[in-house]
């Protein structure tokens, strides 16, 4: 999900104001699970994201979602974006959120490309080594693209690292095709 303009300028002020009353470890949970829910459930961003449906009536939902469950700053947080309108970027406000949380706690998101799963081995080592190299906490998200064949590709931050089987055969193939010697026979 893209975090927009307008995404990070909402997530700015709820870290602000939930650092400022002390709540933002409660908060950060509140906007995991609604990024979960944004994420998981393709019926719940239709319906944030319709214009036909009501505020009223999205408000009375999010109440009878999240109303029990939800610190009151986040869910009154959630009232105020959607009375003015903005519901249909809930998804682009917490990653904002999450972004600058990271930001203001010093850890670095790693994002691991693989073919099959990693072990929980694996992900702890490469985490040791990451924290190591950067110099800062590491959390890591992992994708599997079977495209990958083997090996990894690695993003941390605005550096990349691709070490997998099919990037070395294209740089292979690059090299077959550039290659000007013919053999005299």
């Amino acid at each position: 999900m893209q975090v927009t303009r307008l995404g990070r300028r909402y997530a700015k002020s709820l870290l602000e104001l939930s650092i400022e009353m002390g709540k933002l470890e409660e908060v950060k949970s509140d906007i995991d699970r609604l990024l979960t829910v944004i994420k998981e459930s393709r019926d719940f961003r239709l319906f944030t994201q319709s214009p036909v449906i009501n505020s009223d009536i999205k408000i009375k939902t999010f109440d009878k979602l999240f109303g029990d469950t939800f610190n009151e700053l986040t869910f009154n947080f959630i009232q105020i974006i959607t009375r003015k309108g903005r519901e249909a970027h809930l998804g682009s406000i917490a990653e904002g959120f999450q972004e600058l949380y990271r930001k203001h706690k010093g850890i670095e998101k790693a994002v691991v490309t693989t073919a099959i799963p990693l072990s929980d081995q694996q992900k702890e080592e490469l985490k040791q080594k990451l924290n190591l190299a950067v110099g800062k906490s590491i959390i890591i998200e992992e994708k599997i693209d079977p495209t990958v064949i083997g090996g990894m590709t690695l993003r941390v931050g605005d550096k990349q690292y691709n070490g997998s089987i099919a990037h070395q055969l294209n740089m292979l193939r690059r090299q077959f095709k550039s290659n000007l010697y013919i053999k005299d026979f």
